[in-house]
């Protein structure tokens, strides 16, 4: 039977973060709606505008509400660590798509990063040159290119990652299994990651 050195692995859920989103998203939504109602209510322009404003915070927060819950439903795997590999969860909502096994004799580099524009924290691989390419969340060129530029990262590197989003990373124990499978495996911890160097 595995020991907990044995394998990492963490699921898609409601974390802090995820849970204070959410709360903000339905006032949101909620005062969308009453400005909806208020509009409805209220004649001539400023009426209108009560209403296409309310509409557009209820949509917008409904959606990422919406989004958030149909991603954390079922509780897939995000990220696991164990003798075969690294397995990186796919994006939510195309989840199967988008999953990839990485195996160790693919990979030479695990680094803890956070994106230059942004505070969001992910998990990538450097991997052999040569190694097959993974599934993306697109491969359009020029979104590529801009997510690059976003990251402040190689694309190689980006497209290896999953971003700490809607799931919790244990920092410590995922060093810990990644040095008992793959101790020549480089670690890089980037700074600003929370609670890096």
């Amino acid at each position: 039977m595995p020991t907990p050195q044995d394998v990492y692995e963490t699921h898609f859920g409601w974390t802090g973060r995820s849970t204070r989103k959410a709360v903000t998203n339905a006032v949101c939504a909620l005062t969308g709606l009453v400005a909806i109602v208020i509009g409805a209510v209220v004649r001539g322009a400023a009426g209108l505008v009560l209403v296409a404003l309310g509409a557009l915070a209820l949509l917008t927060a409904g959606a990422s509400l919406a989004l958030a819950t149909a991603a954390i439903r079922g509780g897939r795997t995000a990220l696991r660590v164990d003798r075969d590999g690294i397995l990186l969860g796919g994006y939510p909502l195309r989840y199967q798509g988008t999953s990839a096994l990485v195996p160790w004799g693919d990979i030479v580099g695990v680094e803890l990063w956070v994106q230059r524009t942004g505070t969001m924290s992910y998990v990538g691989l450097h991997r052999i040159e040569g190694a097959p390419d993974l599934p993306a969340a697109t491969t359009n060129p020029r979104a590529l290119q801009v997510t690059e530029r976003a990251a402040g990262r190689p694309i190689a590197l980006v497209t290896a990652s999953r971003p700490i989003h809607l799931w919790e990373l244990d920092v410590r124990q995922l060093l810990t299994t990644i040095a008992q499978h793959a101790p020549q495996v480089v670690i890089t911890v980037d700074p600003a990651f929370p609670g890096g160097a």
